[in-house]
């Protein structure tokens, strides 16, 4: 790239100059499209320029590679790296350490991984993509379909949720928490769950919708019971102050969600209604509607004041009813006595009504992406994918900070980044003067000729 920034600019302006000035009537489809094309041709050939002259100013600073130990082994070694704004060609030097081995600098510098076809800007994108969309899809939209599949997945296994730190603990009168899972598959077939628990303190109402009052999700595969409750009491502590907080834990009443009463301090349980309409349902099926409702009602009602006895005799009368599904009736009777209490706390305390959003949090945050369509996972990029679902962002972690750089690489990058500086004697590529690019007369008629841009320049 033997250009200078000043050409790489002109030309990009004579570009504008023709999409704007030219005869031929343009409609705002075709402008954006091609103003577009040319802004990120500007980029991308801005970059490798800027990149070419951080490997030159590395190159041209022999005391500083012989404080570092680095001789020249080759020199022109061509890379080629997707950005956000398209490909970027440039070309480098590849040096050979006294301690050992070989390293471009100018990618050391610039902080580009080794053998990284894709710059960390571009994966970030792919991978938030990937969390909402199949990888085909993610391609397709941020790249157009060039970046393949398998590097997406890569991408997202290298992913980190982004947790949002708190400024202050508040103090509220109560929390809800709402636990269950999301039914996935494996890879090879094997059936599995993901957890997921939601936080918040309380239902909203915005007109006919319901919402959740500062919700946080968490959510990580193969994590134990134990240290996935440890870690969120330790996030709800974070955010608040405990002491005078009612906490009401929502759920189906699996083992893991039981551990939470054993993490959360004076949590209380609370049947989530969707699994307790579920059991009652199952009980009262194949009676005929009216008597159906009928007993609904003193289902209901026995559970809700705890009338073990009453509730008996309902679940008799039904099994009497219907020999063939006994088994049925029994097992969910057993199920709604064995979490009684949870069912009458929301006529004891009309609070506990305030919450229980189970199913709808599984489905929005977890099985929209991973079970909603025919699909198989890896645990692999489950571990690294279910966190980032849960906290709605992410990140990557950088194997290298250009602040830990040694100091002559750092000194390197300085001078390449002063030789962008107009009016410098050495080094000076050229580049206009900023205060006078506002001068440019796009819109004040016809322009044409390289000596009218460049004397705007002067």
């Amino acid at each position: 790239m033997n250009e200078s920034i000043a050409e790489i600019a002109e030309k990009f302006i004579n570009n504008v100059l023709e999409i704007f000035g030219g005869e031929e009537k343009k409609d705002f489809k075709q402008i954006e499209k091609s103003l577009l094309k040319h802004a990120n041709n500007f980029a991308s050939e801005a970059v490798g320029h800027y990149l070419e002259c951080l490997d030159k100013a590395i190159l041209a600073d022999k005391a500083g590679r012989k404080e570092l130990g680095c001789a020249v082994e080759r020199r022109g070694d061509e890379r080629q790296l997707q950005t956000q704004f398209g490909q970027v060609n440039y070309q480098r030097t590849y040096y050979k350490k006294a301690s050992g081995g070989y390293e471009y600098l100018c990618d050391t510098v610039m902080g580009i991984e080794s053998r990284e076809r894709i710059s960390e800007g571009l994966s970030l994108c792919l991978a938030s993509a990937a969390k909402d969309m199949s990888y085909a899809k993610a391609s397709k939209h941020i790249t157009s379909g060039e970046i393949s599949r398998q590097t997406i997945m890569h991408k997202v296994r290298r992913s980190e949720a982004e947790v949002s730190a708190p400024t202050e603990k508040r103090n509220v009168p109560e929390l809800h928490i709402d636990a269950d899972e999301a039914h996935i598959t494996l890879c090879r077939g094997k059936k599995s769950e993901v957890p997921l628990i939601s936080v918040y303190e309380g239902i909203e109402r915005y007109g006919k919708r319901n919402s959740c009052k500062n919700v946080f999700h968490i959510s990580e595969y193969g994590k134990p019971p134990d240290d996935l409750w440890e870690q969120a009491l330790t996030e709800i502590e974070e955010r608040y102050d405990l002491s005078d907080t009612k906490i009401y834990l929502h759920g189906d009443g699996a083992g893991w969600v039981q551990k939470g009463l054993e993490w959360i301090p004076d949590a209380v349980f609370v049947l989530d209604k969707y699994h307790k309409n579920k059991a009652i349902k199952a009980m009262t099926a194949g009676l005929q509607p009216t008597d159906r409702k009928i007993y609904d009602k003193e289902i209901r009602e026995a559970l809700a004041r705890e009338d073990i006895r009453f509730f008996d005799e309902l679940a008799q009368s039904l099994c009497g009813q219907f020999p063939e599904r006994i088994d049925k009736i029994q097992d969910n009777a057993a199920y709604l006595k064995r979490f009684i209490s949870g069912i009458s706390i929301c006529e004891l305390d009309y609070r506990a009504n305030n919450g229980g959003c189970t199913e709808p949090h599984v489905s929005h945050v977890l099985s929209a992406r991973l079970s909603s369509r025919p699909m198989a996972w890896s645990k692999q990029t489950l571990k690294k994918l279910a966190p980032v679902l849960a906290s709605g962002s992410l990140t990557f972690k950088s194997k290298q900070e250009t602040s830990a750089l040694p100091l002559p690489l750092r000194k390197a990058a300085a001078s390449a980044s002063k030789a962008f500086r107009r009016g410098k004697p050495k080094n000076s590529v050229g580049l206009p003067d900023p205060d006078k690019i506002g001068n440019v007369p796009l819109l004040n008629g016809k322009v044409t000729g390289t000596q009218k841009i460049l004397k705007i320049f002067s």
